[in-house]
C-alpha cells in the first residue's frame, strides 16, 4: 500500500491539554499531495483551523474525559471496521477519563482490551533507539512484585517479534536491564536479578534470542549510546549497539530517554494489530492554550504511522 492509500486516524486527547495545539501545529505544514488521508477525532472548536485535506470527525462531548474517551472509542470502530490503517493518539488526562470510565489505566491497555490482546508493550523510539518497559504506570512500590520470570521474557520475545516483523530487522540484538543497582551485585543489592530476569534471558536465547543482561541500569546509557556523548567516543569508549533495549520500569527506561530524546521521542504499541504511535509528553495543562507546545514529539509520531503503517 502506498503512503497515499494510507487513512491515519488522530485522536484529540484531552480538550483542555496541549493536543489540539500540537495536532494544529504538526498537521499545518505537511504537504497533501505526499501524505496520506489524516482523520482527526475531537471538536473543529477545540482544534481550530486545520488543512482543507484533514478531515475532522466532530464528537460532542461534555466534560474532558468523557471527550477524550469518546474520541478514542470512535478511532477504534474506524480501525475494527477497516476504515483506517494507524492510530495516532494525542495526550489525555487518566485522572480526568477515570471519573468518566472508573477502570480506565491508560491508552495501551484500553487499546489492547479493545482488541483481545493479552501481550502487549509500551514501546518507546528515537532514531535508532527502541524501548520498552516490563512494567507501566504502576506505583513503584510494587515493581519488585510485577518482575516476574513470565513477565520479562514476555517483554523481551515481543520486542524480537517487533523488531523483525515492523522494524524489518532481521536479527535484532536485545539488552535486558536489571531491577537493582548493579544488576544485584550477585546478589549483595536484591535477588530479582538472578531469580527473575536471568532465567527469562537464559529462556528467550535457548529459543534463538540474542539477548544479553541483566546489564547494570546507571552505565547502559552512557556506554551504550555514545552517539550522545562526543567525548566518549572520542577517547574510543565505545559499547555494543543494540537494536531494542528492556528496561524493568517506568522511570528506568524513559528518564534517561525523555532526557536525551524529549521532542523526538515516540510512544509505540507493540503488539496490537494494527500501528498505534502518540508523542511521548502529557497533557501539559500548565502551558494548554499559550501558543507555547512543541508540536516535534507530535510530528515524530504522525511519521512514525505512516512509515509503519
Amino acid at each position: 500500500m502506498s503512503r497515499l492509500n494510507r487513512k491515519i486516524v488522530v485522536t484529540m486527547g484531552d480538550p483542555t491539554g496541549i493536543g489540539p495545539e500540537v495536532i494544529r501545529k504538526a498537521l499545518a505544514d505537511r504537504h497533501p499531495e505526499e501524505q496520506p488521508h489524516f482523520i482527526v477525532i475531537g471538536h473543529h472548536k477545540d482544534l481550530g483551523r486545520l488543512p482543507a485535506s484533514i478531515e475532522i470527525i466532530d464528537v460532542p462531548y461534555k466534560t474532558a474525559g468523557e471527550g477524550s474517551l469518546k474520541f478514542l472509542d470512535k478511532a477504534i470502530d474506524l480501525i475494527k471496521a477497516g476504515a483506517a490503517d494507524a492510530l495516532v493518539t494525542a495526550p489525555l488526562s487518566k485522572e480526568a477519563v477515570s471519573r468518566y470510565h472508573k477502570n480506565f489505566v491508560g491508552h495501551t491497555e484500553y487499546l489492547a482490551d479493545a482488541f483481545g490482546v493479552k501481550k502487549f508493550d509500551m514501546m518507546f523510539i528515537a532514531r535508532q533507539v527502541r524501548l520498552t518497559i516490563v512494567t507501566r504506570h504502576v506505583p513503584l512500590k510494587d515493581v519488585p512484585k510485577m518482575i516476574t520470570s513470565k513477565a520479562v521474557f514476555n517483554s523481551i520475545a515481543l520486542m524480537a517479534k517487533t523488531l523483525k516483523e515492523k522494524f524489518k530487522i532481521k536479527a535484532p540484538k536485545i539488552a535486558v536491564l536489571g531491577l537493582n543497582p548493579h544488576a544485584g551485585e550477585g546478589g549483595l543489592l536484591g535477588q530479582e536479578d538472578a531469580r527473575c530476569i536471568l532465567p527469562a534471558i537464559r529462556k528467550a536465547q535457548a529459543q534463538g534470542i540474542n539477548t544479553q543482561g541483566p546489564l547494570p541500569a546507571d552505565t547502559f546509557f552512557a556506554f551504550h549510546m555514545p552517539c550522545i556523548f562526543p567525548s566518549l567516543v572520542q577517547r574510543g569508549v565505545r559499547g555494543v549497539h543494540y537494536d531494542g533495549i528492556v528496561a524493568m520500569y517506568h522511570d528506568q527506561g524513559l528518564a534517561p530517554l525523555k532526557g536525551m530524546y524529549m521532542n523526538e521521542l515516540v510512544n509505540f504499541t507493540a503488539g496490537l494489530p494494527f500501528v498505534r504511535t502518540s508523542p511521548a509528553h502529557g497533557t501539559a495543562f500548565d502551558i494548554a492554550g499559550k501558543n507555547k507546545a512543541n508540536p516535534s514529539s507530535m510530528q515524530a509520531a504522525l511519521e512514525l504511522a505512516c512509515l509503519l503503517a
